[in-house]
């Protein structure tokens, strides 16, 4: 496992402090893991790190073979890991939208040097522009521990505060704590900061010896220092930062000396310099009040599955706002065992939905109109079918919407105006032994999407789908899983309240059942219809002036290209288990953004899909398949635009020879794909792939001909121009 890389300067501090043990010593040890943390430093130690992977999306592709070789060498020396996952953010979100501006500005002095090619520049400076947030790959995470068969949880809220109950339980769940600095906070002595798997040592520094170094601060002045000094609880404290020079590490010593000028008390610290204008607009004082007592009152999940503070006895009153509104306990347990996330019941807690800018996407008109235009629709189905599952509070909560361009955005969703959405899809609750027979012979030989789509061809089933109100609950994950998918088709239009294949149902239909299950299409194709839909998949100039575009051959034949890659966008790349290294592009990294939050914000959807059929009873709770379940639901895979990048440079390429089409002058540019793409599998089978996806996609569209989203001419004649270049 990689040493700490956090640029918090807790942790910087402390991992310079700390023993190393051979890792013999912990062996028949349970050592519970800071997720978040662990992902962290695998996206920003050096050793792993991808450093071109902001430019690129997607997941990391050295990430699996890394983790799972860490987690198979702690199994050989009888170490067994708890992953301990962040839960719901407490209190209401303050976004850092300064942060985001900075990084906006690593990234475009990126860009430029690629532009420029300055090559020897380019590789450190997206490495230093940023990286993807932990939180994006909690799934992908979750999906190794399961298949590893090693357990995790999601806290409540902070996984630190679940951390320290843990360790410091009388039923000792586990034995040590590998995680940040923060976790000090919550009385935990010791941390593991480090634990190499190769060399077979880990090292941990104690709370003691901090206190120590520090002056011998008692607990609650090294509570008030560790907060000053940045957490996730807490900004840094803006004198300790340079001023005009964002990002330059804060100086432990002289932080030190500032805080006990000000009596080692962070409070008359922040009085003393209440003049400061930085102070004055993040409101600092009340802020550090609020992280102080969220710390001291934090809420965790007991060994019986009851949420409450972690310290009951000393509770505050006003807990709820502090922490924000309490949820069902039920809730938490889903939320808990990985069935949904935290986004959707963090809406509803809050009362405040921020729309962020993603590192990487670029801060376009498309970009606005997909968040603020054609995504709420969705994400309002989602808040409303979890509120009708809940009290009626939360039936009638207002949610105020937020943007990163205009933080005065006042937008707001009024769920007590809405109908239900739980009454529209209630009648899906059928059981394995209710499917005739045929229909069970197409589950089990297709994958999810294309079996619910293609069972609704036949009549027969479609008659008898309708489900009483007292039918049995479901209690397979296989009928669990398919009937929450058939609810999820009908609330994006694919099927309608009478179990029929809508227009675009029927074109969806059409393009899954053309793929070969075995080349992991299905999702991909849905999403490129998604899209089509919405009205982004088309060969519109979305993005003028940003390089990485078709750049060869006529207007014509640039925006066939254009469109075809913007298909492959869809698709990933097939890749060595290293990091990336070949051409790039902006405007498709650009396209692949919005490709990814759509399949984020489908996620949150099928997620809370699944957790109000639970919350409803309409599926069994006496389970022990929970991880398994919610891992079973598609949209997990985010994409990287590498095999758009496949499919634009192979297609630039052709326009340079006198004759692009006959098959030697083809097989010629494919060759060089091994030079372009040094380590990704066979460049021409990439390139399959990708002409796979267009003819599901395009097959679609001719089934959709007539719908207004579809410029049948557009595809007919781009696909006729590939056919030929193929």
């Amino acid at each position: 496992m990689p040493a700490a890389m956090s640029a918090r300067p807790l942790d910087e501090w402390a991992n310079t402090r700390t023993q190393t043990f051979d890792i013999a010593a912990l062996k028949g040890s349970a050592i519970g893991i800071h997720a978040t943390h662990y992902l962290d430093l695998h996206l920003n130690q050096y050793v792993t790190k991808e450093p071109l992977l902001i430019a690129l999306g997607g997941f990391p592709f050295a990430l699996q073979a890394n983790i799972t070789r860490e987690l198979q060498a702690l199994k050989a020396a009888e170490v067994t890991p708890i992953f301990v996952f962040d839960g719901l953010d407490a209190g209401k979100p303050y976004p850092d939208f300064s942060a985001q501006t900075e990084n906006a500005k690593a990234l475009q002095q990126a860009w430029d040097y690629y532009d420029q090619q300055q090559a020897d520049q380019v590789v450190d400076a997206f490495s230093g522009a940023g990286s993807a947030h932990p939180e994006s790959l909690y799934k992908f995470l979750q999906r190794i521990l399961q298949s590893e068969g090693i357990n995790f949880i999601v806290a409540p809220y902070a996984a630190s505060a679940q951390l320290a109950y843990l360790e410091k339980d009388p039923h000792r769940f586990i034995d040590a704590v590998f995680g940040p600095a923060e976790l000090f906070f919550f009385d935990v002595e010791k941390i593991i900061t480090k634990m190499d798997t190769e060399l077979r040592h880990f090292s941990w520094v104690t709370k003691s010896l901090c206190q120590e170094e520090f002056g011998r601060l008692s607990n609650e002045q090294f509570l008030d220092l560790g907060l000053l000094l940045g957490s996730p609880f807490l900004p840094t404290f803006p004198p300790f930062e340079t001023p005009g020079y964002p990002g330059k590490r804060v100086n432990i010593r002289e932080a030190l000396g500032m805080f006990n000028s000000g009596g080692r008390n962070a409070l008359t610290l922040c009085s003393q310099f209440e003049e400061d204008q930085r102070i004055h607009e993040l409101d600092y004082a009340d802020r550090f009040k609020r992280a102080f007592m969220t710390i001291t009152h934090h809420v965790i999940m007991d060994v019986d599955g009851k949420v409450g503070p972690l310290d009951p006895e000393n509770a505050s009153s006003d807990l709820h706002e502090l922490i924000g509104q309490r949820l069902p306990e039920e809730l938490y347990f889903y939320i808990s065992k990985g069935i949904m996330g935290s986004r959707v019941p963090n809406w509803l807690t809050s009362g405040e939905l921020l729309l962020s800018l993603p590192l990487g996407a670029e801060d376009t008109p498309i970009y606005r109109r997909l968040l603020t235009e054609k995504l709420p629709p969705i994400r309002t189905q989602a808040l409303c079918l979890l509120s009708n599952s809940l009290h009626r509070f939360y039936q009638t909560k207002v949610i105020n919407v937020r943007a990163w361009y205009d933080d005065k955005t006042d937008k707001s969703i009024h769920l007590k105006d809405l109908p239900s959405v739980k009454d529209t899809i209630s009648s899906w609750r059928i059981g394995g032994k209710q499917l005739p027979e045929s229909v069970q012979k197409l589950q089990d030989n297709s994958p999810l999407l294309t079996f619910c789509l293609s069972a609704l061809k036949e009549q027969s089933f479609v008659s008898k789908s309708f489900s009483p109100k007292d039918a049995a609950a479901l209690t397979s994950k296989q009928e669990i899983v398919s009937n929450v998918t058939w609810r999820f088709l009908q609330l994006r239009g694919y099927v309608d309240t009478k179990h029929q294949l809508t227009s675009w149902g029927k074109a969806l239909e059409s393009a899954l059942s053309s793929l070969n299950p075995s080349d992991n299409l299905e999702e991909p194709t849905f999403l490129a219809i998604e899209l089509i839909r919405l009205g982004i998949l088309n060969a519109k100039d979305w993005f003028p002036n940003i390089s990485g575009g078709p750049m060869r051959g006529s207007d014509e034949e640039q925006q066939h290209n254009l469109l075809i890659s913007r298909v492959a966008c869809f698709g990933k790349i097939q890749h060595k288990p290293i990091g990336y290294s070949g051409p790039l592009s902006r405007q498709l990294l650009s396209f692949r953004s919005l490709v990814s939050t759509v399949r984020a914000t489908l996620r949150d959807l099928i997620e809370v899909i699944l957790a109000t059929l639970l919350l409803s009873g309409e599926a069994s709770r006496d389970r022990e398949d929970w991880a398994e379940l919610g891992l079973s639901l598609p949209f997990i895979d985010d994409n990287d635009c590498g095999l758009a990048i496949a499919v634009r440079t192979y297609l630039d390429d052709l326009p340079q020879e006198p004759e692009p089409t006959p098959q030697i002058v083809r097989d010629e540019v494919k060759a060089k794909g091994k030079e372009w793409f040094q380590h990704s599998h066979s460049f021409s089978e990439n390139l399959d792939t990708a002409f796979h996806l267009w003819d599901a996609v395009y097959k679609a569209t001719q089934t959709a001909a007539k719908e207004p989203m579809v410029d049948s001419k557009l595809w007919d004649d781009t696909n006729k121009w590939l056919s030929a270049r193929r």
